[in-house]
């Protein structure tokens, strides 16, 4: 086979590993990224439920830690604690969140991850 065939070749055998490679967390926590920087703290709890707790900074910024998703399951294998999503969110002196860590992610009910099913 000759290089020039044979590169473009390789290239595309490459770019289809990388999907293979890349993480359910990743993929998640891009989902959370798009869905919930840049709202205002109030927006997100209004819409998604108030936060577990809350803790303010000397330099006026907030952090809070957010649970949500939990809906009732059958009983089986999986229970209902499995179906959360756990966040920690940090927002500026505005209220707007800047940060948004997945710190805990349930395995979903169509896939998984339950951060990714709330925020899709």
């Amino acid at each position: 086979m000759k290089i020039a065939a044979f590169v473009p070749a390789l290239l595309l055998a490459l770019a289809g590993c990388q999907n293979l490679l890349r993480s359910p967390d990743a993929d998640a926590q891009a989902i959370v990224n798009r869905r919930v920087l840049g709202l205002s703290a109030g927006e997100f709890f209004q819409r998604y439920g108030a936060p577990r707790r809350r803790e303010e900074s000397s330099d006026g910024t907030l952090a809070f830690v957010w649970e949500g998703g939990l809906e009732s399951v059958p009983a089986g294998v999986y229970g209902p604690e499995e179906l959360i999503c756990g966040l920690q969110l940090r927002a500026d002196r505005r209220g707007r969140i800047v940060a948004a860590s997945i710190v805990r992610d349930g395995k979903g009910q169509r896939g998984l991850s339950r951060c990714a099913e709330l925020f899709e």
